[in-house]
């Protein structure tokens, strides 16, 4: 049996714990954990929802807050009158690529929503382009962007993807 290159494997390992960080993020959204979810970022990050439109042939910021600001928003979400609809995400990591201390991600993703009547369908489709940093010896997000394919959402809806 041929020996590992200790830096493949090393490479390998920090490979995996971004896709479980990936996986760990669609997962805390679900549960609507927001505090948790937050937690996923580095202390200096943002958070931002992008779509590309036909009709002006460019590409449209929706939200973009820091991570100060996305908490602010998160504990104002008890107050607002929001979709009761559940939704799962559906994550897959097509592109993770290691630089030392820095790293970025590709995944694909499709969220399914249920209504109150038990009525499920695609509420959006994208993709998430990621930016990490290793901080305090874990992955967490420099920036997370989610660019959107889906244009059209439900009314009330102010909830991060």
């Amino acid at each position: 049996m041929a020996q590992s290159d200790p830096a493949v494997v090393f490479e390998l390992l920090e490979k995996e714990e971004i896709r479980a960080l990936i996986q760990e993020t669609a997962e805390r959204l679900d549960r609507e954990n927001f505090d948790g979810w937050l937690e996923l970022f580095a202390a200096k990050s943002e958070y931002e929802l992008t779509a590309y439109s036909s009709e002006i042939k460019a590409s449209m910021s929706w939200w973009k807050s820091t991570r100060e600001e996305l908490g602010k928003i998160l504990d104002e979400i008890p107050q607002h009158i929001r979709d009761a609809g559940r939704r799962i995400h559906l994550v897959v990591p097509v592109l993770v690529s290691v630089a030392g201390a820095t790293a970025s991600a590709r995944s694909q993703f499709a969220i399914l929503r249920t209504d109150r009547g038990g009525h499920s369908g695609v509420y959006a489709v994208g993709r998430y382009e990621d930016e990490l940093i290793k901080e305090s010896d874990r992955w967490r997000y420099a920036v997370h962007r989610a660019v959107l394919d889906t244009r059209m959402l439900e009314t009330g809806t102010h909830l991060p993807l």
